[in-house]
């Protein structure tokens, strides 16, 4: 009898995220893919039971679609795809790719955005082997580092 008041209770407070879309992936969505308060609990519910996070966050089960895969994506393509001129406009601390890269992280302070890169230009970048996506990840935790941006910048 407790177990199944536990189950109700769980299914209650989780049908609060059934408009969430984020629940569209993992092995919750394939046991329950339909879009309702039962399925989005369903899903919730063996997701956490199975705990497969890893394996939701690599995007090996269906969850490359999730927004905040497919935000990180486009940030280290850019950062790929830019590299040198972000280098550069980096060590400036301003420039148009900056202003851009800031962009990609919701930033609307590319002023503050290009001082931060900056002023932590060895950190962020700190080889000439640097990789696109180190930079896109070392830019992103110097964000969450800086009270100012992190409350600014949307998709940290």
């Amino acid at each position: 009898m407790k177990l199944i008041i536990g189950l109700l209770a769980l299914v209650a407070t989780t049908s609060v995220f059934a408009a969430d879309s984020s629940s569209g992936c993992g092995m919750g969505y394939e046991v329950a893919p339909k879009q309702s308060l039962v399925s989005s609990s369903t899903r919730a519910i063996v997701n956490a039971t199975f705990s497969n996070s890893i394996a939701m966050t690599l995007g090996t089960s269906g969850c490359a679609k999730h927004s905040i895969v497919k935000n990180d994506a486009k940030g280290i393509h850019f950062a790929e795809a830019n590299m040198n001129q972000l280098a550069v406009e980096m060590a400036r601390g301003n420039g148009e790719f900056v202003a851009s890269f800031a962009s990609v992280y919701g930033c609307n302070n590319s002023e503050a955005f290009g001082s931060m890169v900056q002023s932590n230009y060895e950190s962020v970048l700190p080889s000439a082997n640097t990789t696109g996506v180190e930079l896109y990840n070392n830019v992103k935790a110097q964000i969450r580092n800086n009270a100012a941006l992190s409350a600014s910048c949307s998709l940290i």
